[in-house]
């Protein structure tokens, strides 16, 4: 018996419902594999949304990223840029792209999530970041070959961490010109110490230092940092003129 195809129009509904969820690394992974999975319709839509919205969950899918933004489009799209994605994401050989639209006119936003592998993160403590290095090598490929020139937004979300770190990402510095709002949030596993929390965003110092200045982002949007790590993004940020979020109380004075 055939199974009656959804309308376009729920599909882009129910996957963009979902990208744009917070869902952590390996459920935003295990989206990306099934929807490479579903049908051709499936997997161009989800093609369309997230080229649009990025979401950088691996080193791996990074380098991927990098090159689809550096391929020219062509008329038709094979169902390779569809297996790329899937043998990419389950570990396989990777075949050639022929992508139908060009993702690096497409991209709007990127999103990039930089967890903690340590359990309980301290200020001056060791932090594994991984996903800090690809952030780091992804802005300055960015920077150096020009791409992505419709790039708006950049989400960092930092997950079991201090608040030190984006202040100490001297690549921060390449920040692409086109980007105009800054997105940064701060969010803990369930069963981190709330005194913990507490204790790391009352104890983060204004800094007298800075590595790094934006005055191309004019919008900055700030969840779950104390006020010094606030007022600090705002002076790296020195042209903000929208503020949101928590920032929004923090007086840029």
């Amino acid at each position: 018996m055939d199974i009656p195809q959804l309308p376009v129009e729920l599909i882009t509904e129910i996957i963009s419902t979902v990208w744009h969820m917070p869902l952590s690394r390996t459920e935003r992974i295990t989206f990306m594999r099934s929807s490479a999975l579903v049908n051709s319709t499936w997997a161009d839509i989800f093609d369309l949304i997230s080229s649009r919205d990025v979401h950088i969950p691996s080193a791996a899918f990074c380098e991927h990223f990098i090159q689809r933004l550096h391929i020219q489009p062509s008329a038709i799209a094979p169902p390779s840029v569809f297996r790329t994605l899937l043998n990419l994401l389950q570990g396989s050989a990777k075949p050639s792209l022929h992508p139908a639209r060009s993702a690096n006119l497409a991209c709007r936003s990127l999103t990039i999530q930089i967890i903690n592998a340590e359990v309980h993160p301290s200020k001056g403590g060791h932090m594994r970041l991984t996903m800090g290095g690809v952030l780091d090598s992804l802005l300055e490929t960015l920077d150096a070959w020009s791409l992505a020139p419709n790039l708006r937004r950049l989400s960092i979300e930092y997950l079991d961490t201090g608040f030190d770190d984006i202040f100490d990402r001297d690549a921060l510095a390449a920040l692409p010109l086109q980007i105009s709002h800054l997105d940064v949030r701060y969010t803990f596993s369930v069963g981190m110490p709330t005194w913990l929390v507490e204790s790391l965003r009352k104890k983060q110092e204004r800094r007298r230092h800075f590595v790094w200045k934006a005055p191309g982002v004019t919008r900055l949007s700030v969840i779950g940092a104390g006020k010094n790590t606030i007022g600090d993004l705002l002076v790296s940020c020195s042209n903000v003129q929208t503020v949101d979020g928590e920032c929004s109380s923090v007086s840029q004075a």
